[in-house]
């Protein structure tokens, strides 16, 4: 049975989680008839005005931003005198909840799935980053996981804008020991190289399964990672690569200055460092069978088939694979198979005006094949030569008529004034 109490609109299903400041419960929106999430300020911080301003404030920073990689903010509001939160509905629980299931089945998160989560991850936080916001509590507990497995970064309870000095005050420390960046730990205000070296952190635990420093209380947590060089995971995990010590030892400098600059930069060096050490799958070499030289033989041209007909201009090919000589062609201008070259004087070949090689004259043929080789022209299709009364005819149209001289027309023709003129009437008597 749920003890909190919403308003009407909000229906309450389940108890989700405590926190050490709120409460989450699975709530359904009876108005747009969906499901949520309802964090729940905690009674003892009903009278804490620091607390409910910080509660506060986290609504007010995530409406701020808009990613599908960050939790997003439906409602804010009170119901009597206790301050709650309705936010995007996760089914998967937390990336802390994975990690635990992990342990006590005795296997690890897979890396493919391990490198997706802080992508998404580092997705999100380059968002905030560049709306100059820091979470300042980057763990495992605050990455949720929706029902696709699609990671969203949420509780920013204590974060603040970048420019914000009352937040925060000096020499205060917010946020999971084990998951501290060193200037967080001496109480120095956090920035997003804080929240890149939490990731770090974050990346850690997923490969090797166990968190860098987690050795005594919360405070000695928090002095090795002032004081501590950070252990090699492949120490943690000998299947991993050496080089993703380096990667990892880089996201845990001590120094901002020497960490990645972005989340993303960080996330994608840790991919590359992971793929140079995944073995290659390199097939064996396999021996080719011998060849014997032979020698080559001809083979005849097969002919078309005899379903197929040839195209239109070629003479079919007879069996056997022997093709028919080509028929002489037509010179362009005579209209009568040429000899080759067109030498002068050879039969069938014309002395004023011989072809050029241009032409494409076909070799000389003999009088006694000239109507063979008209009949296979006239078979494949070709133009036969026009007989000789058809060759004068058309030679006198085209050449015109020659006119008469203007002197010859006027002989036969009298000029106008000696022309004969027709008798006058005579005329009418009274």
């Amino acid at each position: 049975m749920p003890t909190i109490e919403l308003p009407k609109r909000y229906r309450v299903a389940r108890h989700i989680a405590s926190g050490g400041m709120a409460s989450v419960w699975e709530a359904q929106d009876l108005l747009l008839r969906r499901t949520v999430a309802v964090k729940v300020l905690g009674a003892h911080f009903d009278l804490d005005s620091g607390a409910r301003e910080r509660f506060q404030r986290e609504a007010r920073t995530s409406a701020q931003l808009s990613d599908r990689h960050i939790v997003t903010i439906y409602d804010i509001g009170e119901h009597r005198e206790h301050a709650f939160i309705v936010m995007e509905y996760f089914a998967g629980g937390t990336v802390a909840d994975r990690l635990r299931a992990a342990r006590d089945g005795g296997a690890g998160v897979p890396r493919t799935t391990a490198l997706r989560w802080l992508r998404e991850a580092a997705d999100g936080l380059d968002v905030a980053h560049a709306a100059g916001i820091v979470h300042r509590d980057v763990k495992p507990a605050n990455l949720m996981l929706d029902a696709h497995d699609r990671l969203a970064v949420g509780d920013f309870g204590i974060a603040r804008l970048a420019d914000d000095t009352q937040m925060t005050q000096t020499g205060q420390v917010l946020g999971t020991a084990a998951y501290l960046s060193p200037e967080q730990a001496l109480g120095r205000p956090a920035t997003a190289a804080s929240d890149r070296y939490a990731l770090a952190v974050v990346a850690y635990e997923l490969l090797t399964g166990a968190r860098p420093f987690a050795a005594g209380p919360p405070a000695a947590q928090a002095r090795q990672h002032v004081e501590a060089p950070p252990p090699h995971a492949s120490q943690a995990a000998p299947d991993l690569p050496g080089a993703v010590d380096a990667v990892l030892a880089r996201g845990l400098a001590k120094e901002r200055s020497q960490r990645p600059p972005s989340a993303t930069a960080l996330v994608d060096e840790l991919e590359r460092a992971l793929n140079a050490g995944a073995p290659s799958v390199v097939e064996p070499t396999r021996a080719l069978p011998a060849v014997t030289p032979t020698e080559p033989t001809r083979k005849a041209r097969p002919g078309p088939p005899a379903h197929e007909a040839p195209p239109p201009g070629r003479v079919p090919p007879p069996p056997g694979g022997r093709r028919r000589p080509r028929p002489p062609q037509l010179c362009q201008r005579r209209r009568r198979p040429r000899p080759r070259g067109g030498e002068k004087g050879a039969p069938g070949g014309s002395r004023r005006s011989p072809c050029s090689p241009s032409q494409r004259c076909p070799s000389a043929a003999s009088p006694r094949s000239q109507p063979e080789a008209t009949t296979i022209a006239l078979g494949t299709g070709a133009r036969a030569p026009p007989p000789r009364r058809a060759r004068a005819r058309r030679r006198a149209r085209r050449s015109p008529r020659p006119r008469p001289r203007a002197s010859s027309r006027r002989l036969l023709r009298p000029p106008p004034a000696a022309r004969a003129r027709p008798p006058s009437m005579p005329a009418a008597t009274a």
